[in-house]
Formats: structure tokens, sequence, C-alpha cells
């Protein structure tokens, strides 16, 4: 971390500084040659910094320096089969679970660390953010465990990884007696146990009595990489998940007159439903006209489920890095859906469950419909990889593979005034557009969210301009995502490539780099290179990335290689750079029939701006100038238009790109005529 930060504290520093030993290297006619990853632009000292690991990466060949998966990349993989078993409203979730964990490194795995998130509501247990008493939980118990059939105890003190294991601890490691070889399997079975929280206002627990969230709530194993080994670091509530790929086969085993919705796709509804209902919600697959299929008064009369004393909901998801759960007995329970791929006419489902007092979800599904339309076709313009999405009242406004936890918004002051809903939408179409930031493209969350939040929020932005209008779209983005950029606080002008999982929760940077800067910086981008450039490199990123575990740098070094321009300048301003958004004009001059306005940048963010122009006659002219106009002086540009017409003023507007000191943003001719 010192060295990320002494990097970006020096600016850009020539290879030989950042890469001391490689530029060490002559080639035959005794010139230094340059290290193949060192990303250049071709002026001087234009490299971006590279972290050792990533070198590492790039020497090893599991990732290249154009931006592509190297020759040796690999990832581990596991295959979950889980059955969970609830009788509300007893909080008690009963688990058995089967996990075939398979090395796909090229190094044999001494040790097996686990991933128990429900730890975390143990009194013990690190947190960045403080809980009340409905937040504490004993946390998960394992009442046993075995690998390839042999049981060993889960917690051993003779264990020589049980410093991990303390209790409140939310990784388990433990000493293999025989090492797992490159592409072996092992298979682990264990039996265990926990208590939903109380606290509806976390990402899982107990909603009400008889509504049940479940999320992150099974062992699993962390993610072993090629850049940085086994993922020790603890879940401490702050940040979000580096979790790998996975298949799923889950069964759910509830009481009747429970309707069960979860990650992936139903397998046995004529099991679990009763005919009318299933029927009707195999017509839904087909259809974009929104039906209901339940009702509480349904439920309650036992018009919904199958009529066995227990129902198994039976679930199979591919590929997802995580698995969610949901069930209620009073919900209401709508579906449709819609084509998500023109091309092939491919539809996802579109589903919604939710109590009937909620009303700002009755028109969810219409909404998340729409979503998946704008983000399989506009942005990010891939179409949804999944075959359906849920969405369930809950509080959390979270996402998980296919499933929302949204919240209600009625009684929020700032949603009056919106159109009606329009705020609950707002938020439910940031959930659902997760769906390829992080879960598609795999992204580390924990390390690199502005790889997750940033290009959300982003399409957030562009979908709302679409619905909400652009004025209104633009106050939204600068009154949620933007505002407290601009206050000179320290700690804003920390680079978007620190390392999230190296900041305090409660730092001033800890939300905004990820979303809002982050946002801006990829908006950014798109107007330096042109919908259409911009639209090819970031589907050069995605389809080369997709289903893998991608880095900043790899996203980068994508963009760069897609024959659309190297923009290595503009990633080292905006995501390496200590800058800040503050634009001045700098003077107005009238020659030849020319107006020329200097613009300075005392800021240093390359960020794109309009110049209002303001004659005497009442007319005005707007210039648009991209980031680009700060590629050759980051401080300092003119912009110049023709024509003999008098000024009267000129103004210099930021949009979106909220400017720190905008008191220096206009100039006018004073009332003697002078300038």
């Amino acid at each position: 971390m010192r060295t990320v930060l002494n990097f970006m504290v020096c600016g850009a520093l020539s290879a030989a500084l950042v890469f001391p030993l490689a530029a060490r290297a002559e080639s035959a006619d005794g010139r230094a040659d340059t290290p193949p990853w060192v990303i250049s632009n071709g002026q001087p000292d234009a490299g971006l910094y590279i972290p050792r690991e990533v070198q590492q990466a790039y020497a090893k060949g599991t990732r290249s320096p154009d931006g592509r998966p190297g020759p040796n990349y690999w990832q581990n993989h596991a295959e979950h089969r889980i059955r969970v078993s609830l009788n509300p409203p007893s909080r008690r979730v009963q688990g058995e679970q089967e996990i075939v964990y398979t090395n796909h490194s090229p190094e044999p795995l001494t040790r097996l660390v686990f991933r128990v998130y429900m730890n975390a509501h143990q009194p013990e247990a690190i947190r960045d953010q403080p809980g009340n008493a409905k937040f504490l939980t004993d946390g998960i118990t394992v009442e046993d465990f075995s690998i390839d059939g042999k049981t060993l105890p889960w917690n051993d003190p003779a264990n020589a990884l049980a410093i991990y294991n303390y209790r409140g601890s939310t990784i388990h490691a433990m000493q293999l007696a025989t090492p797992i070889p490159p592409k072996g399997s092992i298979r682990i079975h264990m039996r265990w146990h926990y208590y939903l929280v109380a606290d509806k206002g976390w990402k899982e627990g107990a909603t009400d009595d008889t509504t049940y969230f479940l999320a992150y709530f099974f062992p699993r194993v962390t993610n072993y990489s090629d850049y940085n080994g086994w993922d020790m670091a603890p879940f401490s509530m702050g940040r979000e998940f580096n979790n790998d790929f996975a298949d799923f086969r889950v069964e759910v085993d509830v009481p009747r007159d429970y309707v069960v919705w979860a990650t992936g796709t139903l397998q046995n509804p004529a099991d679990v439903l009763q005919p009318a209902v299933h029927r009707q919600l195999e017509a839904s697959f087909a259809s974009d006209r929104v039906v209901t299929l339940a009702e509480a008064a349904d439920v309650k009369a036992g018009k919904v489920t199958a009529r066995g004393e227990r129902l198994v909901w039976k679930w199979q998801a591919g590929h997802v890095p995580d698995f969610a759960i949901a069930l209620s007995n009073h919900y209401r329970w709508e579906a449709a859906s819609t084509v998500v791929d023109a091309t092939s006419g491919r539809r996802a489902s579109v589903q919604a469950a939710y109590p009937d007092s909620a009303t700002d979800f009755r028109p969810m599904v219409d909404t998340a419909q729409k979503v998946l339309q704008f983000a399989s076709s506009v942005y990010p313009g891939v179409p949804y990889p999944y075959p359906k999405t849920t969405i369930v009242l809950g509080s959390a406004d979270e996402e998980y593979p296919m499933m929302v936890n949204g919240g209600s918004n009625l009684g929020n002051a700032y949603a009056a005034t919106l159109p009606e809903n329009a705020f609950t939408g707002f938020v439910a179409a940031h959930e659902i557009m997760h769906s390829w930031f992080p879960f598609y493209m795999g992204i580390n969350e924990k390390r690199y969210p502005f790889m997750d939040e940033g290009w959300t929020t982003a399409f957030e932005y562009l979908r709302n301009r679409e619905v909400l209008g652009v004025p209104t779209a633009d106050k939204l983005f600068k009154d949620f995502r933007v505002a407290p950029l601009v206050e000179p606080t320290s700690g804003y002008e920390l680079p978007i490539i620190t390392p999230h999982d190296s900041l305090w929760a409660l730092s001033p940077m800890f939300g905004l780099n990820q979303y809002g800067k982050a946002a801006l910086g990829y908006l950014a981008l798109k107007d330096l290179m042109g919908d259409a450039a911009f639209r090819t490199a970031l589907h050069t990123f995605m389809a080369r990335w997709n289903g893998k575990r991608p880095l900043p740098w790899d996203m980068f070094n994508s963009f760069n290689d897609a024959g659309v321009g190297n923009h290595t300048w503009f990633f080292q301003n905006w995501f390496f750079g200590y800058n800040h958004m503050d634009l001045a004009l700098d003077g107005v001059r009238s020659k030849g029939g020319v107006q020329t306005v200097a613009v300075r940048n005392p800021g240093g963010m390359a960020i794109p701006f309009d110049l209002v122009f303001t004659f005497a006659d009442g007319t005005t002219e707007r210039v648009h100038r991209t980031p680009a106009t700060w590629q050759a002086d980051g401080r300092r540009t003119e912009v110049r238009i023709a024509g003999s017409k008098a000024l009267r003023s000129v103004s210099l507007d930021t949009g979106i790109f909220l400017d720190a000191n905008p008191g220096d943003n206009t100039w006018a001719v004073d009332k003697a005529g002078s300038r």
C-alpha cells in the first residue's frame, strides 16, 4: 500500500523507478529494454503503476499485458449441493451441504480456507460498523465435517492454522493431511445451523416473523487466485465480497403455504405449486403481460402451494458467485418476462414479491422488465446472462445473483420530489444492473469495488436520462452520487485505484470513490472516446473476462487493446491521480473575429465541460470540450470560436461534474463595455 501511495503522490515516475529490476535489463545493442507490461501512450514516464502481484501474473502467463487472460490463466471451482430446512417463526436455519472443490491451479494446495460470513454476527467479530442487539447471534455452528468420507474435527486445537479460527472469525483454515494436487478435487460434507438475525435493516435475516431472506448463509471455500493466493482477509461488514464462481443445487424444505424464491431456476414447480399457479407461472415465461400468481388471501386459503405438510423447493444455478433465498407466507407474487436477446429471442423471467402495504412495489415487474431491456441492449449492451430476476421486498437495497432484496420508499422525503414510485424503481434498477458488474464479470468487490459500483452507477445514470429525463436524472445523480466530492475534506483526492480493503470503512472516500467518482470517470471516458468506440472497448473487456476474475489492469489494458485508441493518460489522471474537479475561466480575448477563452484546471481532473457564450444581441452558443482537451496540458486549455458578434458574457458549465469552486466560472463585460 505504501508503494502504491508513494507512486501516486509523486506522479508519473519513470519505468526505472517503478520497475527497478526490470529496467536494468538491456537489449543486444546495449539499450535498456522496457518491461512488456509497462503501459504507455508514447509520452515519457507515462506508464500506469502496476503492483508486483500483477507483474508476477504477467510473468507466469496467467494474465497478459494486452488485457487478455494469459495462456496459463486458471481459477478454482466448486460445486455445492445444499439442503436447508426452516420452520418459521423459528429463525433457526438447519443446513446440510456437500462441496466438490477442484484445484485448477498449477500447485498443490496444502490447506483449505473457508469463508463463514454468518460469524460476523458474533459479538467478538471485527466490524467496521456498529450493530444493535438484534444484529448479534452465535454465528454458524458446524455440527459435523468430513473430507472424502473421513470425519474430521471442525475446531481442532492441534490444527497448525487454528490461529485463524478464533470466535468471531469469518474465515476458518485447516491444514490438509493430503494436499489437493493440480487438477485434483476433494469432496467436503458438513452439517451446520445458524439463526437468522432479527435486524431487518441488514442484508439478510428476518424481514418479519414469517418472511425471511437468506444470504451469505453457507460455508464456502474462499477465493484462491493466481495473483493473491488465499484470500485471508476477514469479512468486516463494511466491504463486500470476493466469491468464486460455483454451481449450485439447493433444496429448501419449508412448511406448506410458504412460497420460496431463490437464485437460479426452480426445478420442481409441479411438486410445490397448485396446478393453476404452476400453469400461470409457466405462461409468464413467454409473455410480457404481468400476472398475479398469488395474493396474501390466496396463500392463507391454501390456493397457492401444494398441500403436503412440508414441501421441498429445488433450485439450480450454474457458474454464479453466490446464492440467495427468500420465503414468505403472505407476500403478493407477480411475474412476467421480457426479451433480453434480440438476436435469439431469448426471454428472462421477471418476478416480484412484496406485501400489499408496499404500494410502491406495484409497478416493480414492469420496471424490472424495462431495466433488463435497457441494460441488455443499451448499457452495458450485453444480453442479460441469466434466466430470471426476482425483486423481493426486504429493507437492504442489496443485489445477489438473480435476486434483489429491495426496500420500500414510502414516506421518503426525497422520493416525494420524483414521479410516483420513481425512487423505488431507481434503487431496484441499480441492484438489477449489478447482474453484469460484479456477478457476470466476477469482480473482486472487496478490493476494487469501482469496477462494480462504479460501472453500475454509470449505467444507472444513463438509464435515468431515458426514464426520468435529463434534468431530473442530472439532479438525482448530483444529489446522490457527486455532491460530497466538492467538499474540501481530507481524503477526497485519494485515487480511485486505492485498494478498498485498505481503507477505513468510515473514511470520507470509502463510498465516494467506488460510486460517484468512479461513475464520473467512466462517463468522462465515454465522452472522450465517443459512444461507438466506448462501447467497442467495454464489450471487448466484457467478452474477454466474463465468468473469470479480472483486475483493473485487465480492464485498462483491454480498453487500450480494443483498436479504438490508447487512453493511458486518462486512466492515469482519473484512476491513479490525486485530483479533484475544479475549473476556472482565465480570461477572454477577441481578435480578428475570433473569440478565445482560456480555461484553467486547478483541480487537475480531466473533466468535460461546456462554454456558454452569450452575445450582446441576446443569442447564445454552447461549445463542448471532451476530456481530450486536457491531454496535452492538464492545467490549461483554450477554446476558440469564430464570429464578429460582440460578447456579453461567458460561463463555464461542468454539468454533473460538479465544480468545487463555481465562483470563478463566469466572465462578463462590465457596464462600461470593457473586458
